[in-house]
């Protein structure tokens, strides 16, 4: 098995630091150097560490036992190295390019009398003597010939490392410290995880070598003990290490916190007493989904949820945390279509009972993807029916509101809350969206359910179903404005809208803590002597560069020149050419969008943040949109400054941090601006910043 692990290239800095990590390594001629640690309770044992000794090895034999240690001194051979101290003293005698350390109740036994091993290489030994769980999974493991294809993942390196069987390349063996605070079987584990998290070669096994014996359990005693192994995770985790080596970092969290676990559940301390104690020796990565397994009783319906990064799934994360609620989720692999950032489930890991990843078609409304999400998330469903007392959707995507209609149909009783971000039916240009449902049987059974007062409802449009199904059948249902409610409204007669309107609740996307804007710290660099506005958000065809542009140019004539504006957006060919044929470049800023974290961040590091209405004048009879956006700066400590249309949602906030101007009175730009300029104490205009734009 090939490994290539580096420190996150992603990072700055990440070249030059693997670069003195390589330069630190230090040679040692071909060959095997044996640590065997012998505690004060086997004082009086054997503890010869091999049947036989080869030419190019030797032996350490290391205790803290005083009389063990005369005692060994007393038979000691020429190879062999008696250390009186820790398993760290002994490693300053390796002589050799490769290291396995054992305890007592284990022997090394030779196949060949000669040992030939690649300093890039970890090999991997044959047990025996071991009837252990550990044993009986790696020796299968380990009787299959194809272990070159088997790929860098959690569940292949947890079957590597729970065994004393890892001949490790000597230059890797101090990525652990063997310490007291943890058991030997503990310290062999973090040895052989840390060499393979830190290896740039491969992994094969070798016949050369058999380790005889049993270890023994080795799994913490007590509820403090746990917490140890769990911080020392923790610190690893907070290294610099690429995704694939995070994501295996984290598993062996989620391992070692589901032990922690079994503590809350025999009331030997409660999950709040458990937390305290993990926040207060600096844990920062806790495992909240192993602590709150089985404590679920609302099931989260989101198509795209976090790792991907979406505004839809970002939005039903903080739904999450704005109720508090503990919830499974079942959501989608979304990989080919969104990017993944781990660090969105900050937001709700701490209310995360299990998610599930369904891995169906990726789109947005094709009926297959539609379909197979569907059927997935009912046969979940159905293995744990008793456990929910509610199940939520949202969309966008449709696939979610599909989905909770099968578990309610299922279901009468359970409650059914659905949330609608936007109209479904028709596009921000008023026209209707169309995507076919393409079940001739699912359309009839829909249309037999409805019955006959609201069949007439049901066609073949996907866009349709997905708003008429939650309408009639959902308990609750979340609309993020009531302009956005009666639009929707519009197509149904009076006892629909009765209907709708009884169990609606009007709710804006919720605002994250203060303490979510500093997760990640921004790098980016500003002027701090001038007016720092920023947009964040992609280009739409309702929404792009001319409006950015439009700002500068309203400024620029308005005789403000001390300012600059910072756009972080989906860069493409045609943004980038209306950039560079801008006479107004000079004062705009063009930057990649900025990862969800990042952007929180950023938004405190701006004076300004941008907000535009979606224009909807002559389209649409009111706007029935509120800026997604607009929830996550009202959490920033910058000012706030909306472009609006008249009598829009976002026209008619009153707040004490955000300024508004309709969008076509232009002259009003430079006014506003300056007001906004005199809260910030900044002046609008620099002599030095003089430009002559052509």
């Amino acid at each position: 098995m090939k490994v290539v692990n580096r420190i996150n290239t992603a990072d700055a800095n990440s070249q030059y630091i693997n670069s003195v990590i390589s330069s630190l390594s230090e040679l040692h001629p071909a060959g095997l150097t044996v640590i065997k640690y012998i505690s004060k309770h086997a004082a009086k044992a054997e503890h010869s560490p091999a049947e036989k000794s080869l030419n190019n090895m030797n032996f350490v034999l290391v205790t803290d036992n005083l009389y063990a240690y005369d005692e060994l001194k007393k038979t000691s051979d020429d190879n062999t190295t008696v250390v009186y101290g820790t398993v760290e003293d002994a490693k300053v005698y390796i002589k050799y390019s490769h290291v396995i350390i054992i305890d007592e109740n284990l022997t090394v036994k030779f196949h060949h009398d000669e040992l030939d091993f690649s300093e890039d290489k970890i090999y991997l030994t044959d047990i025996d003597g071991n009837d252990s769980l550990d044993a009986k999974i790696y020796k299968n493991f380990l009787s299959d010939n194809h272990i070159d294809k088997y790929n860098f993942d959690s569940p292949i390196i947890e079957k590597l490392i729970r065994e004393t069987n890892c001949i490790i390349p000597s230059h890797l063996i101090f990525h652990h410290s063997f310490t007291d605070n943890f058991s030997f079987r503990f310290n062999i584990w973090m040895s052989n995880l840390m060499a393979i998290i830190n290896l740039n070669g491969e992994i094969e096994k070798t016949d050369t070598i058999c380790v005889y014996g049993e270890l023994e359990r080795g799994i913490p005693k007590s509820c403090n003990e746990a917490i140890k192994c769990v911080k020392y995770i923790d610190n690893k985790i907070s290294k610099r290490y690429d995704e694939k080596v995070s994501e295996v970092l984290q598993y062996f969290n989620k391992i070692f916190t589901a032990n922690l676990k079994n503590y809350i559940d025999k009331g030997n301390i409660s999950k709040e007493k458990l937390i305290e104690e993990m926040k207060s020796i600096g844990i920062k990565n806790i495992y909240y989904s192993a602590l709150n397994k089985g404590d679920a009783r609302k099931l989260v319906l989101a198509y795209c949820f976090p790792p991907f990064n979406d505004t839809s799934g970002n939005v039903m994360a903080k739904r999450i945390f704005e109720t508090g609620d503990i919830v499974d989720v079942i959501s989608n692999d979304m990989s080919r279509i969104r990017k993944k950032d781990n660090k969105l489930l900050n937001i709700m890991s701490h209310l995360l009972d299990s998610q599930i990843v369904l891995t169906g078609p990726q789109a947005f409304s094709s009926w297959a993807s539609i379909e197979e999400y569907m059927h997935g998330v009912f046969h979940k469903y159905k293995l744990y029916e008793d456990k929910y007392d509610e199940i939520y959707s949202r969309v966008m995507f449709p696939h979610s509101h599909f989905a909770a209609f099968e578990i309610k149909k299922e279901n009468p009783d359970i409650k059914w809350v659905a949330e609608f971000s936007d109209p479904l039916y028709t596009d921000v240009s008023s026209n209707i969206r169309y995507a076919p449902i393409e079940d001739d049987d699912y359309i009839e059974m829909l249309k037999e359910y409805t019955g006959e007062e609201y069949s007439h409802l049901i066609n073949d449009n996907s866009f349709n179903v997905c708003e008429v199904i939650p309408f009639l059948y959902a308990d609750e249902l979340i609309f993020t404005n009531h302009y956005q409610m009666n639009y929707m409204l519009e197509r149904f007669d009076d006892k629909i809208k009765t209907l709708v309107t009884g169990k609606a609740v009007i709710s804006q996307h919720p605002t994250l803590p203060e303490d979510m804007y500093n997760i990640v710290k921004t790098f980016y660099k500003i002027n701090q002597e001038k007016i720092n506005i920023a947009y964040f958000g992609n280009f739409y065809d309702t929404r792009g560069f001319r409006q950015i542009e439009l700002v500068a140019k309203q400024l620029y004539e308005a005789n403000i020149n001390n300012f600059k504006i910072h756009v972080f957006t989906n860069l493409n060919k045609k943004t980038l050419r209306f950039y560079k044929q801008s006479d107004f470049k000079e004062y705009i800023e063009m930057n990649q969008y900025a990862p969800y974290f990042e952007f929180l961040n950023l938004t405190n590091l701006m004076d300004i943040l941008l907000i535009f209405d979606a224009e909807t004048v002559g389209i649409k009879p009111y706007n029935p949109y509120v800026p997604s956006k607009l929830s996550d700066y009202r959490g920033s400590t910058s000012k706030i400054w909306a472009f609006t249309e008249k009598d829009s949602v976002l026209d008619l906030t009153e707040e004490d941090n955000i300024y508004t101007v309709q969008q076509r009175d232009y002259y009003k730009y430079g006014e506003t601006m300056k007001e906004i300029s005199e809260h910030i104490d900044k002046p609008v205009y620099n002599a030095a910043n003089i430009k002559c734009l052509n």
